[in-house]
Order: structure tokens, then C-alpha cells, then sequence
């Protein structure tokens, strides 16, 4: 499997950039854009998943391994139509030798909580970056 470190095609596509990454914590963000909107004029719960989603592999990726999600459980506590910078992130909860927990915060630049989840990375066998 051939990996180019740090690019994910979906995330440029959504705009979503890398502010940090290490192997305990990641941050990612977002400036939504009429695109992340639903018909409510509210963020996308897509987006925000993918963020989640995102940070937790580029977290657990952070070792050098390659990484799957395995199970992720969300958490959508609020919303907003501010079109405002969103920021992901993550703390390790546990890196075993074959998954990797991680809890994952989104919020707005100004604070207030939209998600919490944690996922589930597995660690795919053999493979390394």
C-alpha cells in the first residue's frame, strides 16, 4: 500500500486543514463554507463526522502504522449557522497494539461544544506508512 503522508482528498475537497498532529493529539479545522450548510442553514452533520472521523485516523496514523476505523459513537449536541471557524480535537484514550481509542471534541472557535465521539481506530496488520 503506497500512502502519501498528510493528504486525505476528502478532507481538501471539504477544506479542512491540519493545524496539529502528534500521536496524542490532533486539532484540524474548518471555515464552513454554503456547501457544509444543510436545508436548515446549520453545519452539515456530515462534516462534523468527517472531522471527527479524520482526526482520530490522522491520531492514531501519527505512529507510523496504518490505520482503519473500526467504530466511532457521536454525539451531536448542538449546531449553529455562523459560518465561523470549527476546530476537531482529539485525545488518546487508549493505544493498544491493535486499536487505538480516541475521544475527539468539535467545536467553534469561540468554544462552544457541537460533537463529542469516540472512535475506534484498528491497526491494519503488517502495514506501515
Amino acid at each position: 500500500m503506497e500512502h502519501q503522508k498528510g493528504w486525505n482528498p476528502f478532507m481538501e475537497e471539504n477544506g479542512i486543514e491540519i493545524v496539529s498532529e502528534s500521536t496524542e493529539r490532533t486539532v484540524l479545522r474548518v471555515v464552513p463554507q454554503k456547501m457544509h450548510k444543510n436545508p436548515y442553514n446549520m453545519i452539515h452533520g456530515g462534516l462534523l463526522f468527517t472531522m471527527i472521523d479524520c482526526a482520530a485516523g490522522i491520531t492514531a496514523r501519527a505512529d507510523g502504522n496504518i490505520y482503519v476505523t473500526q467504530n466511532a459513537y457521536v454525539n451531536f449536541l448542538t449546531n449553529t449557522d455562523q459560518e465561523e471557524e470549527i476546530l476537531a480535537e482529539t485525545d488518546v484514550i487508549r493505544r493498544g497494539a491493535t486499536i487505538v481509542a480516541v475521544h475527539v471534541v468539535v467545536r467553534t472557535a469561540a468554544g462552544k461544544q457541537l460533537a463529542d465521539a469516540v472512535v475506534d481506530m484498528f491497526r491494519i496488520p503488517g502495514e506501515q506508512k
